[in-house]
Formats: structure tokens, sequence, C-alpha cells
């Protein structure tokens, strides 16, 4: 994949991150289930598909914003979380004690 394609791509991921720790209601949301007593944590998948101009159909690549392994859970639910999990969180203010 092209250099320029790949820094294009890991911009669109840190704008699409920041558009939600930005968002005064994503976090007013988010701290009104906390008050309610629950902990919260979001999982947001986002892929990306494109072609160059030109292209047929056929030959479009396509790639993901991020990519990470698939969480693991226990027998309760509980996911281990990656380091790439906890920073995320913690870009949206989000604890993950």
């Amino acid at each position: 994949m092209e250099k320029q394609l790949e820094q294009l791509i890991e911009e669109l991921g840190e704008v699409i991150n920041s558009s939600l720790s930005d968002s005064e209601r994503f976090a007013a949301v988010m701290a009104e289930m906390e008050q309610a007593g629950y902990n919260v944590f979001v999982v947001l998948e986002a892929s990306i598909g494109f072609k160059k101009n030109g292209e047929p159909d056929s030959e479009a690549g396509a790639a993901g914003i991020h990519v990470s392994p698939q969480p693991k859970y226990d027998s309760v639910g509980n996911t281990e979380l990656t380091d790439d999990d906890l920073a995320f969180l913690r870009d949206l203010k989000i604890s993950a004690s």
C-alpha cells in the first residue's frame, strides 16, 4: 500500500476517535450511564473500502482503520483489553479500571 494512503487512513482513524472524544453529548451519555451504576465501554470497528480512480471494482482494496486481536472473554463475559484498547479508552476519557 502506498505510504501516503497509509498515512491518510491512519489520520482518518484519528479524526474518528477525536470526533467521539470531543463530543459533549457522547461524554454526557457515558456519564449518565456511569451514574446509573454501569461500567461502560465502547468498542467501535471501522472499515474503509477504496479503489484508485479508473480501476475496476474487482481490483479495489480495502483497509481497516484499526486492527486489533479478537477480544478474549472469560466465563462471566469479561474481556481482556489490549494496550491499543486501553489507549483508545484513555483518549475518550474512559477509565478501564
